[in-house]
Parts: C-alpha cells; sequence; structure tokens
C-alpha cells in the first residue's frame, strides 16, 4: 500500500486517540477495540482499520484508546470493549484472580535484538554492572510494572541484587533530564523518548534480554464469555491480526504516517527510533518468560503455566493453521 492510500483510509476511518469510529459499515459485523493509547506496541488495531484489513475479515472495529493492560480488562469485563491489547503480566494477573479473560494472539513481541526499550545512565556516569547499582535509584514508568522486573532480571543477572535498588515511577519524558540532574542513576526508558534522549544518556544494557532471548510482550485479549458466544468473530479477528503483524512489520514507513498524527510523535523521530514487531502466534514458549520473572519479581503470588492461555485459545485458531 502506498503512503499516501494508507494515510487517506486513516482519515477516512476517522481513528484518532479516544475517539471512536462514527459509523459501522454494512454487512459487517461490529466490534469494539482498545489499544494502548497510540502506543507502538499496541497499534496493530489501527493499522488493520486503516489499511483495510479489519474489513477483509467482515469486521467494523470501533478503536478506542485506553491508558493500560490493566484498564483494557477492566473494560472487556465491564463490557465496554470486546478485545483489547494487554502486556502478558496483566493477563496473567486477571488469571490469578480468576477474572474471565482469555488471550487470542501475540501483539507485540521482543524478537531478540533491537529492544525499544533500554536501561540508560546520565551521559559520563561511571556505572556499569549490576552490582553498581546496589542502593541507587532507577526510575520505571511504573511502580512494580513489567518494566521495573525486566530492571530487575537485568541487574541480578549482571552481578547486583535487585532488593538494594530503590526503584521511583517516573514519566519517559522526563528521565533525561532528571539523570542529567542526578535525581535518577538509571532509568528504563521507552521509545519514542529513548530515541529523543541519546544524545543526553549512556546505555547500560538491554533488560529485555535478561527476561528471555525472545517473547511476548503483548496480547490481544478478551472475555472467555464473548469469545464463547462469538467464535467466528474471535477466529476472524485472529486472522485479521496474523496479516497486519506481517504487513507492519515489512511497512515501517507507512505506519509512521499512520501514527505520527494521533500519537504527536513527528516523522523524523520514527525514522531514527526502534520500531515495535509483531508476532503471528500464540505459544507457551513465548508467555512463559515474562510470566516466569513477574512471579520471580513478585507480580504475581503463584508460579504460573502459560499452556493453560494457549490451550484456551485454541478453539479460535481452529482452520487458521
Amino acid at each position: 500500500m502506498r503512503r499516501a492510500d494508507a494515510v487517506r483510509l486513516l482519515a477516512a476511518a476517522g481513528t484518532v486517540a479516544g475517539v471512536r469510529t462514527a459509523a459501522f459499515a454494512q454487512g459487517l459485523v461490529p466490534i469494539r477495540v482498545g489499544n494502548v493509547g497510540v502506543s507502538d506496541a499496541g497499534a496493530e488495531s489501527l493499522y488493520a482499520q486503516a489499511t483495510g484489513v479489519f474489513k477483509k475479515y467482515g469486521l467494523a472495529a470501533e478503536v478506542t484508546g485506553v491508558s493500560g493492560g490493566g484498564a483494557v480488562i477492566a473494560a472487556i469485563v465491564g463490557g465496554s470493549l470486546d478485545i483489547g491489547f494487554a502486556n502478558v503480566v496483566s493477563l496473567a494477573q486477571a488469571r490469578e484472580h480468576d477474572i474471565p479473560v482469555v488471550a487470542l494472539v501475540d501483539g507485540a513481541i521482543y524478537p531478540g535484538s533491537h529492544p525499544d526499550t533500554l536501561l540508560v545512565k546520565a551521559r559520563g556516569s561511571a556505572l556499569r554492572t549490576g552490582a553498581d547499582l546496589a542502593g541507587k535509584t532507577v526510575g520505571v514508568a511504573t511502580l512494580n510494572g513489567s518494566l521495573q522486573t525486566c530492571a530487575s532480571a537485568w541487574i541480578d543477572k549482571n552481578g547486583g541484587d535487585a532488593r538494594t535498588v530503590h526503584f521511583v515511577e517516573a514519566a519517559f519524558g522526563e528521565m533525561a533530564a532528571a539523570l542529567k540532574a542526578g535525581r535518577l542513576d538509571a532509568a528504563m526508558i521507552s521509545e519514542p523518548a529513548l530515541s529523543r534522549d541519546l544524545v543526553d544518556v549512556d546505555v547500560l544494557g538491554d533488560p529485555f534480554f535478561a527476561v528471555g532471548p525472545r517473547w511476548t510482550i503483548g496480547v490481544w485479549v478478551t472475555s472467555k464469555a464473548w469469545a464463547a458466544a462469538h467464535p467466528d468473530v474471535a477466529r476472524q479477528f485472529v486472522r485479521a491480526m496474523i496479516e497486519t503483524a506481517h504487513w507492519a512489520n515489512a511497512h515501517h514507513a507507512e505506519t509512521a504516517q499512520l501514527l505520527a498524527g494521533p500519537s504527536h510523535i513527528d516523522i523524523a523521530t520514527f525514522a531514527q527510533m526502534t520500531r515495535s514487531t509483531y508476532g503471528d502466534a500464540l505459544t507457551a514458549a513465548m508467555l512463559q518468560p515474562q510470566i516466569d520473572a513477574a512471579f520471580k519479581y513478585g507480580g504475581l503470588k503463584q508460579p504460573f503455566d502459560a499452556h493453560a492461555i494457549v490451550a484456551d485459545a485454541q478453539p479460535y485458531w481452529a482452520g487458521i493453521r
């Protein structure tokens, strides 16, 4: 698809952050989809709508921006969304509390290289290893969230003890200044702030790799009741996400054009930032690393076998592969 055509389709769909599509096309099945704000990681639903993939599979998507994975799951359980994007830990936490949600298909994945989040320090800082962070202050976007879990894994695997580190909550856009001023010793910074701030910070390491060489960051989820009542629609959504993942992974210029307006990120920043990679499957091997790390660092109270998530999804993969 040409860039101009993709932009035109997005405008025609009426998709902006937090604004719902105006009307459903006749003959299409309406679904309410929640993506995480206008982040690159959760943007597949925007791409599927803008490029006509949802329509191809008989779906008229009403796409709404939501603040995070926990809020997405709450909206699904509350009935205001049908399907949404959530990180794997939020899904496992919901299952731990017997909240009836089911994963359908991978969203963003960590492919083993080119992470879109890194642990950084102030330019010129003497910090080198996990041991150097003992007693230090490390900024994360959400306390006890997935990025803190990743940072903890990196610290422990690089000679340190994450229990000795003081984690504090900070906005990505404010982390570089806090590092420079000495209010933070290190920080987990994600794109697009990461690319913007690389002139002012040095990289300590890739905490995603400390969790595992390749794993699923987020998944598209729904309630068990909705999926059971709409199995054919769920399967069509899975097909739409698989096709969109393949397209988006190969068309960064076009996806940058689609996301630039709603996200308020300029095209020049997209050109230099590390873009999200999207998965096209749902396997226990990809889900388990983040779940195990969450249990180790207190995000989950009990061990959790990802095979249970995959087993619940099998009816919605019937005939796809």
